[in-house]
């Protein structure tokens, strides 16, 4: 019996050894496996949870984490595709957050907690609630405390300021503005009777001033009424005479003083009563708001009364002032052709003296219409001015303006009225009938001829382009071009203007570009040493021109045929200078240039065909502000002239020699250029 025992004891201890052995290795088994994890997390509620959470290691969690409930929670975490659980708790311990909102509340009404609190922040829903649930049926100023909760019930109180009002608190106004209306204090949706009424006096003193109201359940409210002054006041200064022995407050040195609120005058400069010179003294203006001018005025203490002249421009003489006494009066040269105090130096008997003069202008000015303005060709639609009808005299400047707009739309006679103004503010009023016709003529669009322009480089359309109309004058003119800047070959351009009546023209020629073989920059290089080398800087435009004649009519001996094609302008110029020979189309090349460079306006011109002359020509003409003339530095055998500047009557002793077709040009000069004439008008600054 007691060996069976035993061996049943031998037998017990074996399976205890295996059942430990079994969970020994479980254990380890399980603690190897959940090495580097945590098997329990706690989050904030709202926060993302990922498998980074519990471990380091290679992982996946299994289960969704997303948007978990507060509380414990079982998930699966993958390990080496192993199942793990892991457990974790969603807690919430962060109270919610929110700004506040300070508002004025209209009285009576019944706004939510909600109200007053904005940019509300939690992870879960928050419930909003007053601490107090404040009385909004009567007006009162405090501070609020809203509180929010979340479903955890962490706490948050928003201190708020609010005003519960039946009008605003207060109104601020400009002195000098106009009475506001009750509509003004109240505050919307509440209806009000104005108690307290606003006097007009009160808007010119800045203060604060109490307004009343009541609602229509005898609620009293009262407004502030806030009177500022921001404008600085205005006021001129003044030239002060006084007798010797006289004294001045500050306000005395001051004239046209204009505030909406009262003023006050200091000394920042104070008088000297003891000199006799005229000095200045400087006043300060304030007014109520705390604004303020400082004016430099004058003062003078003399002996001699002061005199009041009309302004005009002779000169003060003794005759101008009393001489009852026999006294003898001397005065220094003085012109009262300006409005306004003058100190003069005068002698009376010997003695030096300051007399103060006050020069008015109380006359009129003197209206004038403008010769034969009323038998003169004026058009529809055109936009005169007074001064295209009428001439304005008087001492100071005058501004000339139309009584009434006269339109000038409809064609026939039109009275005219034109009010003059003068700077002292006399005026004058006059009429005159003048007649309008319909302008439709179209204007002319000249210089549009055929061209040859650079691949590659920039096109001036309007180099030698312009536009002038019979009424109108010159005008601006459009340009519609095909021309593909980068490829050879010959496009159509079309320039087109419109005068004001609306008469329109239309031009058209080609432009042929071609490969450049001398580029802008080797002429400009050129035409620069040129020009340095034949004009001085001191030089006007005329002589400058006379220069460039002489130079190319001596540079280029001329040699007809040169040239095999008259295309490559600037070529033939280059060449032109630097062969020392070329026929009309080098020699005009190398003017063109040196025109361009001098910045002297010109037209391209070549010659028409005739049975008389089959060769090509080409030429300039060249205007300085005296008309256009004939410029051509070509000296030929057959035809041994200077054609410097040559009107349409001297150019027809060899006319077909400069045969073109009128209708591309200008007309020419009739008047002879006289060149000392020009050159002295140039120097004067008479010529446009």
């Amino acid at each position: 019996m007691k060996k069976q025992i035993q061996q049943q004891r031998k037998r017990v201890r074996r399976v205890l050894i295996w059942v430990f052995g079994v969970l020994f290795v479980l254990i380890a088994a399980i603690l190897i496996h959940y090495r580097g994890v945590h098997a329990f997390r706690s989050v904030e509620y709202g926060d993302t949870v990922t498998a980074a959470d519990f471990t380091l290691r290679d992982a996946v969690l299994e289960a969704d984490a997303e948007d978990l409930p507060l509380g414990w929670h079982c998930l699966n975490l993958s390990i080496g595709g192993v199942p793990t659980p892991v457990f974790l708790h969603v807690k919430d311990t962060i109270a919610p957050t929110a700004e506040p909102v300070d508002l004025v509340i209209p009285i009576g009404s019944d706004p939510g907690p909600d109200t007053f609190v904005r940019n509300i922040k939690d992870a879960g829903t928050v419930r909003i609630s007053f601490e107090q649930t404040p009385d909004f049926s009567t007006e009162w100023t405090d501070t609020i405390r809203i509180i929010l909760e979340d479903r955890s019930k962490n706490q948050t109180i928003v201190p708020v300021h609010v005003s519960v009002r039946a009008t605003v608190e207060s109104l601020t106004v400009e002195a000098g503005s106009e009475i506001p209306s009750a509509d003004r204090f109240r505050i919307e949706g509440v209806s009000t009777t104005q108690v307290t009424p606003i006097e007009p006096d009160i808007l010119h003193h800045v203060g604060i001033y109490p307004i009343v109201f009541l609602t229509d359940s005898d609620v009293r409210s009262t407004s502030e009424l806030i009177v500022v002054d921001t404008v600085a006041p205005q006021a001129e200064p003044t030239l002060l005479v006084l007798a010797p022995g006289e004294t001045a407050d500050a306000e005395a040195f001051v004239q046209n003083a204009a505030d909406e609120t009262d003023l006050s005058y200091a000394f920042v400069t104070a008088p000297d009563y003891e000199s006799r010179e005229v000095q200045t003294v400087t006043v300060r203006v304030t007014d109520e708001g705390g604004n303020t001018i400082d004016l430099e005025s004058g003062l003078l203490i003399t002996g001699v009364r002061p005199h009041v002249i009309e302004a005009r421009r002779e000169a003060l003489t003794k005759a101008d002032f009393e001489n009852s006494d026999g006294q003898t009066v001397k005065v220094e040269p003085f012109i009262p052709d300006t409005p306004g105090s003058f100190a003069v130096s005068i002698t009376v008997n010997d003695v030096p003296e300051t007399l103060a003069v006050t020069v008015v202008d109380t006359t009129p000015p003197k209206l004038k219409e403008k010769q034969g303005i009323a038998s003169a060709a004026l058009y529809t639609r055109h936009a005169y001015q007074p001064e295209d009808i009428f001439e304005a005299e008087d001492i100071t400047a005058v501004t000339l303006t139309f009584v009434d707009d006269p339109g000038f739309d409809t064609p026939g006679e039109c009275t005219v009225t034109v009010l003059a103004r003068d700077t002292s503010g006399n005026e004058t009023t006059a009429s005159v009938k003048v007649t309008l016709s319909e302008d439709t003529e179209p204007p002319k669009i000249y210089g549009v001829i055929d061209r040859i322009q650079y691949v590659g480089e920039p096109i001036a359309y309007f180099a030698e382009v312009f536009s002038e109309d019979a009424q109108d004058g010159p005008l601006e003119v459009t340009v519609e071009s095909e021309v593909q800047l980068y490829e050879e070959g010959t496009y159509r351009v079309v320039y087109r203007a419109q005068d004001l009546s609306g008469n329109t023209a239309e031009a058209a020629c080609s432009f042929t570009l071609i490969e450049r073989t001398v580029t802008e920059e080797e002429l400009r290089t050129l035409t620069k040493r040129i020009m340095a080398e034949i004009t001085t800087p001191d030089m006007v435009d005329a002589e400058k021109l006379k220069a460039i004649f002489d130079f190319v009519q001596e540079r280029i001996v001329y040699a007809n045929g040169v040239n095999s094609n008259y295309t490559d302008w600037r070529k033939a110029a280059y060449d032109g200078y630097t062969q020392r020979t070329g026929d009309c189309f080098n020699i005009y090349s190398l003017t063109r240039a040196l025109l361009d460079e001098a910045g002297i306006r010109y037209l391209s011109v070549e010659r028409l065909k005739t049975s008389t002359w089959r060769t090509r020509h080409y030429w300039t003409m060249v205007d300085l502000g005296t008309g256009w003339y004939i410029f051509d530095p070509t000296w030929t055998p057959r035809h041994r002239v200077n054609c410097f500047m040559w009107t349409e009557a001297q150019c027809r002793s060899v006319w077909l020699y400069w045969n073109y077709d009128e209708s591309y040009y200008p007309p020419l000069a009739t008047t002879p250029f006289d060149y000392d004439a020009v050159v002295e008008l140039e120097r004067s600054g008479q010529l446009p």
